[in-house]
């Protein structure tokens, strides 16, 4: 059996995000080693505003995962794809739906946290409340950390459905306020396989010294 790890591209390029995960529990060093990558994002200055609150315990997840389905099945107004409806919108609606319907039993749930920082733009006189978290710093992390999964053969996938019950989050594990929570990872070894990602074409997103123009190559 080949067991070498995919190149970085390779990641890249069939890292689907997958929602459909086995039960079965992922090593600590695993955990370890996907956070410890996490860590090795860029950040502004270096400030390195993130935090990780990992779930493995069945508590803390029947916890999240009660709240996740209610607020999933309540969002969607309870609308399902037909059986036989097999749309990319269906196919993904019903993913997102036994996610929510297993979210208690995967393996492990990691919430990404980012330090709360207000940004240039808002103006000392406008800082009411709290701060957003440092988005710009912790999605690079997440991305290193999913990478890292994909890297890995595990399986995730990046929700923000949190943000429906967040101060829930804050009082049941304990996170201190000046921590905003980014985004949950679920994770697990995956029930589907890797593949190739469906994106545009690059001409059609891609704009060079200006929008709407195309590169010129050189002659």
């Amino acid at each position: 059996m080949n067991t070498q790890q995919p190149g970085l591209f390779d990641c890249m390029y069939s890292m689907r995000a997958m929602r459909r995960l086995k039960p079965d529990p992922v090593p600590p060093e695993m955990i370890d080693r996907i956070l410890e990558a996490a860590t090795q994002a860029p950040s502004g200055q270096n400030t390195q505003r993130w935090a990780f609150v990992v779930v493995t315990e069945e508590e803390g997840k029947q916890f999240f995962g009660e709240r996740y389905r209610h607020w999933l099945y309540k969002l969607s107004g309870g609308r399902l794809p037909a059986e036989d409806d097999n749309s990319k919108g269906a196919r993904q609606m019903r993913a997102a739906v036994h996610l929510a319907d297993h979210m208690h039993e995967v393996p492990a749930l990691i919430m990404a946290c980012g330090k709360r920082d207000w940004p240039f733009v808002v103006a000392e006189e406008d800082r009411v409340g709290l701060a957003p978290p440092s988005y710009g710093s912790i999605y690079p992390a997440v991305q290193n950390l999913l990478l890292a999964c994909r890297g890995l053969g595990l399986g995730a996938s990046l929700t923000t459905m949190h943000q429906m019950f967040e101060s829930e989050l804050h009082e049941f594990f304990g996170i201190p306020e000046d921590y905003g929570v980014v985004a949950t990872i679920p994770i697990g070894f995956p029930l589907g396989r890797f593949g190739p990602v469906k994106r545009k074409p690059l001409a059609e997103v891609a704009h060079y010294e200006g929008w709407g123009r195309k590169r010129r190559d050189n002659a």
